[in-house]
């Protein structure tokens, strides 16, 4: 079980996508070493959950409403993931319109946990270390990502 749950986050390899952030002089070998070091522990502080499907590409841009004031999802990249993931990429953004509403009835509906927004920045760092990839740091992803890597820091 503790795989799946790591390859679902591997999906886009976080330690790929720091490499390529770290030749772009973003991330450090010490950013890259702490990156290992959180995979390796993702089996202990991620809770066993099944895959789903997904929106894929869930943010706060992705959520519309019609002419009603009724929700509307857009620009779908339908993924078999970890529900979990869809909600770290909404709340990775500003928070949209009526979102505790949003994420009280999710998580009644679910059963998600309580402690699910601790989770978040650990499963964010994939789309940060994409963001950073792809963008360079452009929108301050480095520093959202050292201050997450921060734990798994070596203490030399």
């Amino acid at each position: 079980m503790g795989r799946r749950r790591l390859r679902l986050l591997r999906r886009a390899p976080p330690a790929a996508l720091a490499a390529r952030a770290e030749g772009r002089a973003a991330l450090d070998a010490a950013d890259r070493a702490a990156v290992e070091r959180l995979c390796a522990r993702l089996p202990e502080l991620l809770p066993v959950r099944p895959a789903c499907l997904t929106h894929g590409d869930l943010w706060s841009q992705n959520v519309l409403s019609d002419g009603a004031g009724r929700a509307a999802l857009i620009d779908p990249a339908v993924s078999y993931l970890w529900a979990e993931v869809d909600l770290a990429h909404l709340w990775i953004t500003a928070a949209p319109p009526e979102s505790s509403r949003f994420f009280a009835v999710y998580a009644e509906l679910t059963g998600l946990d309580g402690d699910w927004r601790a989770r978040m920045p650990i499963i964010q760092l994939r789309q940060h270390l994409a963001v950073l990839a792809q963008f360079d740091d452009d929108w301050g992803a480095a520093g959202t990502i050292r201050a997450t890597l921060a734990p798994f820091r070596s203490r030399a």
